[in-house]
């Protein structure tokens, strides 16, 4: 059976992406809430995955689509968090701005304060 076009080179690079991605993690560098260190894993099992078609491994294939689902529903996740927190914390803003002028609004002016 004949491999796929660039298989040994794909399998490469999904190698080296998903040992970078661990070891980031592992050193402290980058966590698992980073889109980097997801991405590395998506682009690592997918390439993995294209490899297991020819000669076909059903096994690897299979881990490596739920490998990709799983780090694709974490990034999912860090984005709609992080817009998420980005509304909210805007909001929070407004409010706190509109609560300091009602503040600064209620106090009298220095020059309106009768001398003792």
């Amino acid at each position: 059976m004949e491999s796929l076009t660039l298989s040994h080179e794909i399998g490469i690079l999904a190698g080296i992406f998903l040992v970078a991605a661990y070891g980031l993690m592992n050193f402290g560098v980058l966590d698992t809430s980073s889109p980097l260190y997801q991405s590395l894993n998506v682009l690592g099992a997918l390439g993995f995955a294209y490899t297991a078609f020819a000669p076909f491994n059903p096994g690897l294939l299979i881990t490596e689509i739920v490998w990709a689902v799983v780090a694709v529903a974490f990034l999912w996740k860090i984005f709609t968090r992080k817009n998420t927190a980005t509304d909210e914390g805007a909001e929070a803003e407004v409010a706190e701005t509109e609560l300091a002028d009602a503040h600064v609004a209620e106090e009298p002016a220095l020059d309106s304060v009768p001398n003792r």
